[in-house]
């Protein structure tokens, strides 16, 4: 666990997790980052107290997850499960990691001209993104949903702009592989996530919060290609047949 006597560069290295919590105090880990905790909140006038448990809790959530056994869910479950966790990251990691990207770059650009180049990768991958999951969402995942409490027996809803299940699915998969391209090349350009020893606390949280969100990635299209897709293809021809 983090002390107060750590340097902000200390705990974000030792502790990736801290770097969402020092985002959200807004402790710059650049210009602070050779400061201890404790001196960093003195001069933001921040709780140490009320830091240290929210880098505690950071900590705790972090080791605290339980593996997900999907074949215990439907779909409608899994859906929501892919919704609010791996969908939830989308919206919340990109963001920030973007931001990140754009600060490391502006400073050490210069010296490390591929960081240029990583923070326009990571801005496409969350445009994409953006749009991948507000598809899923608004158009994929109601109608798997659907399906699964069997509201649809041999034909979709007249609304659909689709006859079966296997077109959106197979336009998700190609962003998918998008999506995939664009974190090899930004683990190329990182060196596998690797800071140089010259590099910020800023940075560092940049290179290790890439890592965790590829880590999420992986998952999160692991749930759809592999087990929510086959799962619904399956569920329309059989209840096709029935009909």
């Amino acid at each position: 666990m983090p002390t107060s006597t750590q340097s902000i560069r200390e705990i974000v290295t030792q502790h990736p997790s801290s770097a969402k919590v020092f985002h959200r105090f807004e402790i710059n880990m650049c210009s602070q980052a050779d400061l201890s905790l404790e001196g960093a909140c003195r001069e933001l006038q921040l709780s140490i107290d009320q830091v240290l448990e929210k880098l505690s809790d950071a900590e705790a959530d972090e080791r605290s997850g339980t593996a997900l056994d999907p074949a215990t869910l439907s779909l409608a479950r899994l859906i929501q499960h892919i919704v609010r966790v791996h969908h939830h990251c989308v919206r919340q990691q990109l963001p920030r990691l973007a931001e990140m990207a754009s600060k490391v770059a502006a400073k050490r650009g210069g010296r490390a001209p591929e960081l240029l180049r990583v923070a326009e990768l990571i801005e496409q991958l969350r445009s994409e993104m953006y749009a991948h999951i507000q598809k899923e969402e608004q158009v994929l995942f109601p109608f798997i949903s659907q399906m699964d409490q069997e509201s649809i027996v041999a034909y979709p809803p007249s609304h659909a702009c689709f006859r079966s299940v296997a077109h959106p699915i197979f336009m998700m998969e190609q962003e998918h592989e998008s999506a995939d391209h664009i974190v090899a090349e930004i683990m190329r350009l990182t060196n596998s996530y690797e800071p140089p020893s010259w590099a910020c606390a800023t940075h560092i949280a940049l290179f290790s919060g890439l890592r965790d969100f590829e880590a999420d990635l992986r998952q999160h299209v692991h749930l759809e290609n592999d087990i929510l897709f086959p799962r619904s293809l399956h569920l329309e021809t059989e209840l096709k047949a029935r009909s």
